[in-house]
């Protein structure tokens, strides 16, 4: 079945209210007319901005200039000149230059990972209210006892005993009779720093408690040696045995002042030095240098100890270094003469003897010449007469016999008395002096 619904006619309006109407939509007609105008010039000139913003499309050589261009900044490594570059490629001709897309993609994963991070930084962190703990003041009460027991230490000599007292003092009340302490610390480390030198052997921790001393205050002279003589002994250690004339020059200024003075092997700088001589005149020796190394054996023989623990004794190298000059002496020759002058007279006849001594270097006899004269028989003889065996220039009518006897070449320089004639006297009957002599 199909309701018929009925149908209500509406009633009739007015003819004021159709006019209002009229009206209201006369209205909203001319403002919607209004409102077209305006949006129509605003719209016109927004467009107008468009398609002033709008460029034609750049030609194939300027896409291409840039391709070649963003090509060659690629290769010199400006990625970003190179990216905007191949963008603009891209933009207008992507189908005609494919590698530029390639080489784009490579240039975004370069510049993404060198890019430069952003370093955020946390806010600041306010730190809390420090609290302040009050400590009480320490008791010096105990801290002086410890003083009184390190000043009675140092008076008895106990140098480590008195440091480990400063030091405790020191740990417990740091402010505690700061100049005081200081002049402690400085006395008990300059003792045992000499200590350690002179008396125990021990160079280096000696030369480490002057050091800390002087920290304290200005070392003294005596101090000052000291350490010096201990660094110019481990110095001449460093050259012991391997470079002896080094190790004789430093253990040998050591020596001149304490011989004494040892290290911890108990050696001492003497005997160092003179072993240090010895050492570096065998090596002179072995080099042949021998004067040099005779002095070096007269140094450590003069400086003690004697020649029977020499390598080389000291009388071999002085041989070598001045041996002797050997010299050939000539035997002397000496001539023995003898010269006998005789002046023979008429008269009986003698035989005069020359008789020459008998040389006992040579053992030769004695050797004797006999001169026999003529014999004349004559009525009267004068008084025979013989001249001086010393006086050869004497001058005779008679003729003069010379008698020369030479010794032996080997007869030593002695001097040889000259012989002397003993004449005979005549035994005959004188003759009358009227009677003159011949001459024979």
């Amino acid at each position: 079945m199909v309701d018929t619904l009925a149908r209500k006619t509406p009633p009739k309006a007015s003819k004021s209210v159709a006019l209002k109407k009229t009206l209201l939509a006369g209205l909203v007609l001319g403002l919607l007319a209004f409102a077209g105008i305006i949006g129509g010039g605003f719209g016109y000139q927004h467009g107008a901005a468009l398609a002033a913003e709008v460029q034609l499309p750049p030609g194939d050589e300027v896409v291409d200039a840039q391709y070649q261009l963003g090509l060659e900044d690629y290769q010199a490594g400006n990625y970003e000149l190179a990216r905007q570059r191949f963008e603009y490629v891209v933009a207008f001709a992507p189908d005609a230059y494919p590698h530029a897309w390639v080489a784009l993609t490579e240039i975004l994963q370069i510049l993404d990972t060198t890019a430069t991070p952003t370093l955020t930084l946390p806010p600041p962190t306010i730190p809390p209210s420090p609290t302040i703990t009050l400590t009480p003041t320490p008791d010096p009460s105990g801290v002086e006892s410890i003083y009184q027991r390190a000043q009675s230490l140092l008076a008895a000599g106990d140098w480590d005993g008195a440091i480990a007292a400063l030091i405790a003092l020191r740990n417990e009340y740091l402010t505690y009779r700061v100049f005081e302490v200081d002049d402690s610390f400085f006395a008990a480390l300059r003792n045992r720093g000499e200590q350690r030198i002179l008396n125990l052997g021990d160079l280096e921790g000696g030369i480490y408690d002057l050091s800390l001393a002087e920290k304290f205050g200005p070392l003294d002279y005596q101090a000052t040696v000291y350490r010096g003589w201990a660094r110019l002994y481990l110095t001449g250690l460093g050259f012991w045995e391997a470079y002896p004339e080094q190790a004789v020059f430093y253990f040998g200024q050591v020596a001149a002042a304490v011989p004494g003075l040892r290290d911890g092997t108990g050696s001492s700088a003497g005997w160092r030095y003179r072993m240090s001589l010895l050492d570096y005149g065998a090596q002179l020796a072995a080099e042949k240098h021998w004067c040099e190394a005779q002095q070096q054996y007269e140094l450590a023989v003069q400086f003690g100890g004697g020649e029977e623990d020499l390598p080389l004794t000291l009388t071999h190298v002085a041989y070598k270094c001045s041996p002797p000059t050997q010299t050939i002496s000539p035997t002397p020759s000496i001539a023995a003469s003898a010269t006998i002058s005789l002046t023979p007279t008429n008269g009986p006849s003698f035989t005069p003897t020359l008789a020459l001594p008998t040389s006992t270097a040579s053992g030769v006899p004695t050797a004797s010449r006999t001169s026999a004269l003529p014999t004349n028989t004559l009525t009267s003889i004068p008084a025979a007469t013989s001249t001086s065996l010393s006086s050869p220039t004497a001058t005779s009518a008679l003729p003069t016999y010379t008698a020369t006897v030479l010794s032996p070449p080997t007869v030593t320089s002695s001097p040889i008395p000259l012989p002397t004639a003993t004449p005979i006297p005549p035994t005959n009957t004188p003759i009358p002096p009227s009677i003159t002599p011949t001459t024979p």
